[in-house]
């Protein structure tokens, strides 16, 4: 207790008194508990009263280091309580706990008690302290522990249980995408015969029958059938006559080059797209259909 703390209790007796409690867990999870020279050489955790405008975790963090040596990390509330004394050190008192839960990352070297406590100490489990003569509000704390670590492994498992729920809307939008793909993909090759017999029959009108209505109405019916395409995702395979021949994208059906230059190399590598013959199809990335054409 520090001094303003005592000289606050003995001017207000009939205030209670607020104390600070700190259960401090290593990396491996075990809890620091050591004997308490008034506690009956019982095993307990470490706290104190909170000083006048003193914030609560600094108190916390304050009566670890006076008490144990050491510094730690104030991590999450384990819980409040009060209690009112009839016998022993505390005697006619009433204090009200506030216990928290904080962790330390050093080595035990630092750890050094003060006149409060045997010495005597030890990092334990919660299955270890069962066995253990436990003083004070010391059982109720780590009471306060258990259900604390069983009510965080519930909220990580509905977490982890959200976390998968997420991945698998995910992967069904992913499915539902190639999916749709696919069947683009199995419209367009029913279609793609459909729009070459359209550009066909368009290639053979004759020349004084391109202004007829039926004409442009076979024209437009064309241009509609592209454009549900294009809707979904479908694009016609630019080719201009002249462009190198890409082999991921064309198809040659004719060659009109004799396979060798003058001087008698061979131009396979330097041919170009003399006509196209046929359109060809990409949707996304993916080409569907290579446009077929004629090379020289």
């Amino acid at each position: 207790m520090t001094k303003h703390a005592e000289t606050s209790a003995k001017i207000r007796p009939e205030l209670p008194e607020v104390i600070v409690g700190a259960l401090v867990v290593n990396t491996e999870g075990k809890v620091l508990l050591a004997k308490g020279v008034k506690w009956a050489d019982k095993y307990v955790i470490f706290g104190g009263h909170v000083d006048f405008r003193e914030p609560l975790e600094d108190a916390v963090k304050r009566e670890v280091l006076e008490e144990a040596g050491i510094g730690v990390e104030v991590i999450d509330h384990l819980g409040f309580s009060d209690h009112i004394s009839s016998d022993g050190h505390f005697d006619g008192r009433h204090m009200v706990f506030l216990d928290y839960l904080c962790r330390y990352d050093g080595d035990d070297d630092a750890v050094k008690f003060n006149r409060e406590y045997t010495g005597e100490y030890g990092w334990y489990t919660l299955a270890e302290t069962e066995n253990l003569d436990l003083g004070g509000g010391t059982p109720l704390i780590l009471d306060n522990y258990r259900t604390y670590l069983a009510e965080h492994d519930a909220l990580g498992g509905w977490k982890r249980c959200l976390a998968d729920f997420e991945n698998y809307k995910k992967r069904q939008e992913a499915s539902q995408k190639e999916m749709g793909k696919f069947l683009v993909e199995r419209l367009l090759n029913d279609l793609a015969p459909v729009l070459d017999n359209f550009r066909a029959a368009a290639s053979h009108v004759p020349e004084a029958s391109k202004g007829d209505p039926w004409v442009t109405g076979i024209g437009y019916i064309e241009k509609q059938l592209e454009d549900v395409l294009a809707q979904h995702g479908v694009r016609v395979i630019e080719v201009k006559e002249g462009e190198p021949f890409d082999p991921n994208r064309h198809e040659a059906l004719s060659d009109e080059s004799t396979g060798e230059d003058a001087d008698g190399q061979d131009t396979a590598k330097t041919q170009t797209v003399v006509k196209v013959l046929q359109n060809g199809y990409m949707i996304g990335d993916k080409v569907v259909r290579a446009a077929k054409v004629s090379v020289r």
